[in-house]
């Protein structure tokens, strides 16, 4: 920060907001722009100014007016503050345009008491508005900024704080980029990005030397390839298909959303604001971010549908589909409930012991210590929420090791969450003999204790266990209130660790996981859940003389029958059981998920349709082969089809012309059904029929990705 002779009479006084917003609710209608909620961050479209549709605040005001893009000029207030002689009134006139007016008015109000000789020269400087210009350009997460330069400053030294604040600000651009950029400038970036690199690649035909233009170019943004994919892709001859994934603007787009909204997370540790004081588990500036990405998902859901190409008027929109299907909380949920209390009916039948294990980082994975920088965490380079959970995962991993070299089998579940510093802790509820419960204790004990086994409080809180006395209460209701603290809070009133409603504490908790990627369930044995969820969709009993079991013998089709009907009463005990046990290998299960090979569909549309469809089925848009999908079940080297439909995905507005052009002569359906209110009981009532061919899983996750591709809406498709 330049020293400078201006004394802090330049400052002008705080703008009265009440002032700004009444003149700003007087505007006329005016063209659609975007908006800007200065309580929460976010951004929508609107022609005329109107109460933020995520926090309800009516603090909302024009991007344009609020964050010029002025990168290459001084800000109108650091302009203002080095003219010596300005008026405090041209110098108010000239802050009208261009900032915050709550970020002003806190600068403007603060001051504190020097300490030294040094912080007393500050106070004689226009430090205030170096400090505002420093800050306003990070917009939503600017007070978040200012909140710790001044914990700092009147706790610690003001060069401490400033020194922080600058710190973080240089994180904030490590990819070249301001990664609190808004959701419209991430996407123009992606197009500015995507079209600069395909003007360099226009002159380059050889496959390998493109590819490395991409790397480089990727590079740059502090993007790239996973090695395994790039290894993977080189033995396939389908570099060209990574080469296509760098120049789509909506694959770029999400890469660089993911990766700005992690980066500001991890730097919102940095500056000691992830804790249960202030903002538990993650960022503020995250849980808006993945609020406002939530409503645009469901938005474009609702724009998109999925249409059977031999029956036009069999289709339903995306939010339909998405609400049948795991994507739905309560769903998730229940199946969670459901296979937990199947395995604790299974070590009950088989007189199985059942433990509940806490495992926990050392001190120095953890970023915060009584509401302050963890020293240790600082040493060891502000180790992420990522870099935490790989080590909780190879402790894991060297424990199951352990497992199978004793031969020694156990099922049940891991649950990851995050301490309320963001650092992750690792649950989980396992079943097995007695006598190997005990192995299962001391080992992993033993493991969560080999690093660093000395430090103050590593025997107490690096790993905990407890018995699970069946007399006393159920394994399942023990881990209850983890489960749905993790998923949406109902169901328990009040978070423990930060006080705040279970709600509250559930969205966050939600939103740090998908902020940085983790896992937060993961089953241990048990037969594949896929299998279960096929077989649920089978809803008629399957017969003796079905014409692809004929062959079977008694036995055979009594064992078939019993899987099927076990995944259709929703009993997991029972369905282990008949697959063949909880400790059942994959390849020994009774019955088995079939996927279709890319290959052979190639074949078959091929002799079909001709080469347009063959590629359409058998390729992704970036050129590499379509992953296999599930077309139905294998029992006793027997194949039985369950997928009898090809879906199209395509926006409503093309589905309703698409329905106009096949009806000539007729009224549109959709218009048909609207007049009459029957939409809503036939789309559930074609649901049902649907329902019987479709998985609620895999596939339904890849046409909800593709449709958030679809025409540049919603969410771009991810990189495999």
């Amino acid at each position: 920060m330049t020293s400078n002779s201006y004394s802090l009479h330049d400052l002008p006084d705080p703008l009265n907001w009440s002032k700004v917003s009444s003149a700003a609710n007087t505007a006329k209608k005016c063209e659609l722009t975007i908006q800007v909620c200065l309580s929460c961050g976010h951004e929508f479209e609107s022609d005329s100014l109107c109460a933020c549709p995520v926090c309800e605040s009516a603090i909302v005001y024009s991007v344009d007016t609020f964050f010029p893009d002025t990168p290459k000029t001084k800000s109108p207030l650091k302009l203002a503050l080095t003219q010596v002689k300005t008026e405090p009134s041209k110098i108010a006139k000239s802050l009208s345009l261009g900032l915050v007016p709550a970020l002003l008015d806190k600068i403007s109000a603060y001051s504190f008491t020097p300490r030294n000789d040094k912080e007393a020269a500050v106070l004689a400087t226009n430090w205030k508005g170096e400090l505002f210009s420093l800050l306003r350009q990070y917009r939503d997460f600017a007070p978040a900024m200012l909140h710790s330069f001044v914990s700092v400053c009147d706790k610690r030294d003001y060069f401490e704080a400033l020194q922080m604040v600058e710190a973080a600000s240089n994180r904030l651009h490590s990819s070249g980029h301001n990664a609190t950029m808004s959701e419209s400038s991430i996407r123009e970036l992606a197009a500015e990005k995507a079209q600069s690199l395909a003007r360099r690649l226009s002159k380059v035909d050889d496959v390998n030397e493109r590819f490395k233009i991409c790397c480089d170019a990727l590079g740059s943004l502090g993007l790239g390839f996973d090695e395994k994919l790039i290894f993977r892709k080189k033995m396939n001859s389908e570099l060209h298909c990574l080469v296509n994934r760098a120049l789509d603007e909506l694959w770029l787009s999400r890469q660089l959303r993911l990766l700005f909204v992690q980066n500001v997370d991890n730097v919102a540790r940095d500056l000691a604001l992830v804790h249960k004081h202030k903002q538990a588990y993650c960022s503020d500036f995250a849980v808006n971010r993945y609020k406002a990405r939530k409503i645009s998902n469901a938005e474009s859901l609702e724009r998109t549908m999925a249409v059977d190409t031999s029956d036009y008027e069999n289709a339903f929109t995306l939010a339909e589909l998405s609400e049948k299907s795991i994507s739905n909380e309560e769903v998730r949920e229940a199946e969670l409930f459901v296979r937990l209390k199947g395995f604790e009916e299974i070590a009950f039948t088989m007189n199985h012991g059942a433990i509940f294990t806490t495992l926990t980082a050392p001190s120095r994975f953890h970023s915060v210590s009584n509401g302050a920088h963890n020293p240790k965490w600082i040493e060891a380079g502000r180790p992420t929420s990522a870099d935490t959970h790989l080590y909780l995962i190879e402790v894991w991993t060297a424990f199951r090791k352990l497992l199978d070299k004793a031969k020694i089998k156990i099922y049940g579940m891991r649950i990851g969450e995050p301490h309320h510093d963001g650092t992750p802790h690792h649950h989980h509820l396992l079943f097995g003999l007695p006598k190997d419960l005990k192995f299962v204790e001391a080992e992993l004990r033993r493991l969560a204790l080999k690093d660093s086994p000395e430090e103050k409080g590593a025997q107490t809180y690096r790993f905990k266990s407890v018995d699970i006395d069946p007399s006393k209460g159920s394994a399942v209701g023990y881990v209850a209130k983890y489960l749905c603290k993790n998923i949406n809070g109902k169901h328990i009133d009040k978070d423990e660790e930060t006080g705040a409603s279970a709600t509250s504490s559930s969205q966050r908790v939600v939103t740090w996981a998908r902020t940085h990627g983790l896992r937060q369930f993961q089953f241990i044995g048990g037969p594949s859940v896929t299998a279960w969820r096929e077989l649920r969709n089978l809803r008629e009993e399957i017969k003796e003389d079905d014409a692809v079991f004929k062959d079977l013998s008694f036995e055979e089709h009594h064992l078939l029958e019993t899987v099927r009907k076990a995944a259709d009463s929703g009993c997991w005990a029972a369905f282990c059981v008949a697959m063949g046990g909880v400790f059942v290998k994959r390849n020994e299960q009774a019955v088995r998920v079939h996927y279709a090979v890319p290959a052979t569909i190639e074949k078959l549309f091929d002799d079909t349709f001709g080469p347009e469809e063959v590629i359409k089925y058998s390729q992704t848009r970036f050129g590499d082969k379509s992953a296999a999908r599930i077309n139905g079940i294998m029992f006793q080297g027997v194949f039985k089809a369950t997928r009898f439909v090809n879906w199209e995905v395509m926006s409503l507005e093309q589905y309703k012309r698409g329905a106009k052009k096949i009806m000539t002569g007729t009224v549109d359906v959709f218009d048909a059904l609207e007049r009459q209110h029957e939409y809503e009981r036939m789309a559930e009532a074609k649901y049902e029929e649907y329902e019987r061919y479709m998985q609620e899983s895999e596939d339904m996750q890849a046409l909800i990705f593709d449709a958030m591709a679809f025409e540049g809406r919603g969410e771009s498709v991810a990189a495999p």
